[in-house]
């Protein structure tokens, strides 16, 4: 397809001349400066890091500088781009239909049937509640002649979507003076009414982003937010009895509306095979029951083969009686066409040597299906590659010349909300899972490191002092009851030796550093840039391999004050981080109760071996020493370790907290449990204060708080994360 007749590239004609729609950019650009560029492109990073946290390190850079257009050439080639999809789409029905295109011999059955991409589980089957291809992508070069030639298709799934729909909110914050000189289409029209569509379809449920391992998150999450979405995991979703439900804090929610954003394969391990965890067991039975509408079907890579694109034009002409308007790249590679055309941001420049850089772009446009009408972004993505390996994204511009006809109105607009807002119950059960285990391995590192901190040099200056003897007997009661030592090394003969021999082949605070990595990657989606940025510069800083240095031990210590005054002074009191809260909370009363019940174990006349290790434990000292100026006795020290309502570290200060937020999320039984459990504690310090408890006292209580802790944590569990038994039987169309 020929655009203009003397184009020769994106920027110059075939004149030498700056082609019309550039230079609005290359005056801009001129006034600007390379290394003004420069510092502008890299704003455009961060502020596109900003809205997407969860992008990893790999992700293309953003370009400022545009790739233009005028309107008609757009208008030419977007109606070209229409013609390719329905042609797709047909085929595409045809080949999980009829398959009359396999009958004629237009298209070889060894195409098709030895295509791992083709799902036969779901073919020849008419009850799918939507269109097979709802979303489709094209990547397009400039050919020497001026034309675009077809580089690939994207049937299976439209990948960079999200980014397409807010790289130009990005660009036009960071770049304004490239927008006063030109009036651009707009995108509205085609985003609001495919929002409307989607909240339609979604029959007032989520709409459900479903993205697998090799889904771009940062793309998922942009494109969710445009529409309205919930991006979501396999495992966040189940089926029963023919439905698809999410499993959310508020209860299962049916879902009738799905974009996969991930492979097709293995989606439904119920059928196709793989790991559970991979896919969601009995989607096919919901899709061929028309439970719920998928954009796009599993199978429709199939068209990505090259068999098809070898076979595209004569299955075009037998089905039109013409050759197709845009023609496949053949035997040229995307690098060979216009390198020298297309201007990029430079990102580093010499000293008094600042230039702009020159790349081959290659296109992306977006096509959606609206109400059984294709519609193309006015825009999409441009990507080039410079020299240096560098990928670069940019924005595609189709500027309004006035001469174009408006063409005629997109679909009506539905009267339906473009999003819901959501309560903190909506929240996936999953990621509240996450967040509150996340909460409780931080906990549970942190007590973990000041245990192994204590208790090393103990037994590395071993003496024989009686005291000592016996504080030496209850660190390795702890240590095994924290499960950093197994019971049969707890004995009376271990040594500083024999722990380190333990710890180096146990390795349990890497196996603890894993656990927060996977949780934190799970959960990235809640955290800000910053947020994250520091929270992985703190991790980075453990040695993994450093379960008996003091080094590594401190740098765990420290982490954890980062994590917790990161989550303190930036994470919202609501939502998903009441869950954080309650798993940080749960962990260290129940260590706390555990512990205490071990070191205080005996007379109040003769705690004091234990009594001085909770003090050290809980670095109480100075705490004990602001409110008591006098050496260490029992009945404050325990009223501090066990009731004190405003000492962080205090077994109370846990209950206390841990109640509130369990009543902030709604759960009354378990917070009036926590309740309880903070009267009992309180009872039991004015006990002490006043002489009127036994020795054994002391150690009931705790038992019972330790149990009722563990009883609360499980009863949470059952409310908010029990998981929906997934529908085993498999549906047989025969």
């Amino acid at each position: 397809m020929h655009v203009t007749d003397d184009a020769i590239g994106g920027l110059i004609d075939a004149k030498g001349h700056i082609r019309a729609a550039w230079r609005p950019v290359v005056d801009a650009m001129q006034a600007i400066g390379a290394e003004e560029f420069a510092a502008r492109a890299a704003a455009l990073d961060r502020r596109a890091r900003f809205e997407s946290p969860s992008s990893t390190a790999d992700t293309p850079h953003l370009d400022p500088i545009p790739v233009p257009m005028f309107d008609h050439e757009f208008a030419d080639l977007a109606a070209a781009v229409i013609e390719r999809v329905e042609t797709l789409a047909a085929l595409l029905d045809d080949l999980y239909g009829p398959q009359q295109c396999i009958a004629d011999r237009s298209l070889p059955g060894a195409s098709l049937f030895t295509n791992p991409q083709f799902v036969r589980q779901l073919a020849r089957q008419s009850g799918l509640a939507g269109p097979r291809l709802g979303l489709y992508a094209i990547d397009l070069i400039r050919h020497p002649d001026g034309g675009f030639r077809v580089l690939r298709d994207h049937t299976d799934r439209a990948s960079g979507l999200g980014l397409a729909l807010a790289i130009r909110r990005f660009v036009a914050e960071v770049m304004p003076e490239l927008f006063g000189a030109v009036t651009l289409a707009s995108q509205r029209p085609v985003i609001e009414t495919l929002q409307d569509v989607l909240h339609y379809h979604a029959g007032g449920g989520p709409i459900g982003l479903i993205a697998g391992a090799d889904a771009d998150a940062a793309d998922a999450r942009l494109l969710a937010r445009q529409i309205g979405g919930m991006a979501l995991r396999p495992d966040d979703l189940s089926c029963t009895s023919g439905a698809l439900r999410l499993r959310t804090l508020a209860g299962s929610t049916p879902v009738h509306l799905l974009l996969r954003l991930g492979s097709s394969l293995g989606i439904d391990p119920l059928e196709q095979g793989g790991h559970p965890s991979l896919g969601v067991p009995g989607l096919f039975r919901a899709l061929r029951n028309g439970a719920v509408t998928m954009l796009n079907v599993p199978g429709s890579a199939v068209l990505q083969h090259g068999d098809f694109k070898a076979h595209y034009h004569d299955l075009f002409w037998r089905r039109h009686g013409r050759a197709p308007r845009l023609l496949e790249n053949v035997g040229v590679a995307p690098s060979g066409f216009n390198a020298d055309q297309a201007p990029v941001a430079a990102r580093t420049a010499d000293a008094g040597s600042a230039r702009f850089d020159f790349a081959a772009v290659t296109l992306r446009l977006f096509a959606v299906l609206i109400n059984g009408v294709w519609r193309v972004l006015p825009g999409g993505l441009g990507y080039a590659a410079r020299a240096d390996g560098t990928r670069l994204v940019k924005d595609i511009w189709v500027i309004d010349s006035g001469e174009a006809d408006a063409g005629a109105p997109g679909p009506a607009q539905r009267a339906v909300p473009h999003a819901a807002c959501r309560v903190a119950t909506d929240l996936p059960s999953r990621l509240a899972d996450d967040l509150l285990w996340l909460g409780r391995m931080v906990e549970r590192l942190d007590a973990s490191a000041r245990l192994l901190s204590i208790a090393l040099p103990r037994f590395a200056d071993a003496s024989n002092l009686p005291h000592e003897a016996a504080q030496r007997a209850m660190l390795a009661a702890c240590l095994v009851n924290a499960r950093l030592l197994p019971k049969e090394t707890a004995g009376p003969y271990l040594s500083a030796r024999l722990l380190h021999t333990t710890l180096a082949k146990r390795k349990p605070l890497a196996d603890l550093l894993a656990e927060i990595c996977r949780l934190l990657e799970h959960c990235g989606e809640r955290f800000s840039v910053s947020m994250r940025s520091i929270v992985e510069a703190a991790l980075d800083q453990i040695p993994r391999d450093g379960d008996g240095d003091p080094r590594a031990l401190a740098a765990c210590v420290r982490f954890v004050a980062t994590f917790n005054g990161v989550i303190a002074e930036d994470a919202s009191r609501s939502g998903g981080f009441v869950f954080l809260e309650i798993g940080r909370r749960l962990e260290r009363a129940e260590a706390l109760a555990e512990t205490l019940t071990i070191l205080l174990d005996g007379t109040l006349a003769r705690l004091d071996p234990g009594l001085s290790l909770a003090i050290e434990l809980a670095d109480a000292q100075l705490s004990y020493e602001f409110v008591n100026a006098a050496p260490l006795s029992p009945a404050p020290a325990i009223a501090l370790l066990i009731g004190a309502p405003d000492y962080p570290r205090s077994l109370a200060f846990q209950t206390e907290a841990l109640g509130v937020a369990l009543f902030r999320i709604g759960a009354t039984n378990e917070a009036a449990s926590a309740v309880a459990i903070t009267a009992s504690l309180t009872a039991l310090v004015a006990s002490i204060t006043a002489n009127a408890v036994n020795p054994a006292g002391i150690g009931n209580v705790l038992q019972a708080a330790s149990d009722s802790l563990q009883t609360l944590a499980s009863a949470l569990a059952v409310h908010y994360f029990a998981p929906v038994p997934p529908g085993r039987q498999v549906w047989n169309t025969e």
